[in-house]
């Protein structure tokens, strides 16, 4: 494994099925079509990593731990870090408080049982924690997580707070700490080069770039995957062009990017990169 420089990035993968796209609003058909496919991606994502002997947190939501619990055991025994993305991928700023509370309360008790130890990183689908839904942190804190990665700092389709701050930083409204995904500013635009969708359709030079630009100035990368994005095998469902892009597009390509991706650098779970400057996650 050759690495261009000695600082840890985070890697995350936020463990759900392709249909869990809060974007493309499909009927009960199309969500079977593209459902029970999580359990091969992510232990395909799995051998990535192992073989590249990288880590990463795995944010799992409550829905696939109820479905798959072997999938969740199996992380937790190679030793990943789990976070919890959520129960069924609902969008937090969509839901009330005491709902949110009971839902996440229940996921997280799910997945500490089948775990066997404690998960204290969260990341809302679709980066739904904004400035409607900054409640939640205070909910999340008061549970026992110590940090939270749902704040995307740009503009998305369903999320996202553009003047966020871009760093890993501490909360002003609850003692959390906060994990957002990369950007790249260019002139007063933020680009979140560092994945999904932007993953897949920016070249690799230009994210190597990025990261390398961050690293440069001892910050590391955060960045983000979806087991189903591997998946160069997933049924075609007929959609518009727009579900077509986000849901198709470059999906044969994807996984050389992540391959490239561990080959140049080093990456580790959110817990692993700050433990140090924020007593993260304990001894």
């Amino acid at each position: 494994m050759v690495q261009v420089n000695n600082v840890k990035n985070i890697l995350t993968v936020d463990v759900e099925e392709a249909f869990h796209r809060n974007d493309l609003h499909l009927s009960r058909r199309q969500r079977g079509l593209l459902g029970g496919r999580v359990v091969e991606q992510t232990e395909r994502l799995v051998s990535l990593l192992r073989a590249a002997g990288q880590g990463g947190t795995f944010f799992v939501l409550g829905e696939v731990a109820e479905q798959y619990p072997k999938l969740v055991k199996q992380l937790a025994a190679d030793g990943f870090e789990l976070g919890l993305h959520g129960y069924g991928h609902r969008l937090v700023y969509e839901q009330q408080e005491g709902e949110f509370l009971r839902e996440t309360q229940a996921a997280k008790a799910l997945l500490e049982k089948l775990a066997g130890r404690e998960v204290v990183g969260f990341r809302a689908p679709s980066w739904s924690i904004t400035q409607r839904s900054f409640w939640a942190l205070r909910i999340l804190a008061a549970m026992g997580f110590r940090y939270d990665s749902s704040i995307l700092p740009a503009k998305a389709c369903l999320g996202g707070v553009n003047r966020s701050n871009p760093l890993i930083h501490r909360r002003a409204e609850a003692d959390i700490i906060e994990v957002p995904p990369s950007i790249v500013s260019i002139g007063r635009f933020r680009l979140p080069f560092s994945g999904g969708l932007y993953l897949r359709t920016l070249p690799y030079r230009f994210i190597r770039h990025c990261i390398r630009r961050l690293n440069k100035k001892g910050i590391p990368a955060v960045i983000y995957l979806h087991p189903w994005e591997l998946d160069r095998e997933l049924p075609r469902l007929e959609l518009g062009w727009k579900g077509r892009y986000a849901l198709y597009y470059n999906l044969d390509t994807a996984q050389t990017k992540v391959e490239q991706l561990l080959a140049e650098f080093s990456f580790a779970p959110v817990c692993e990169v700050l433990k140090d400057a924020y007593s993260l996650c304990g001894p």
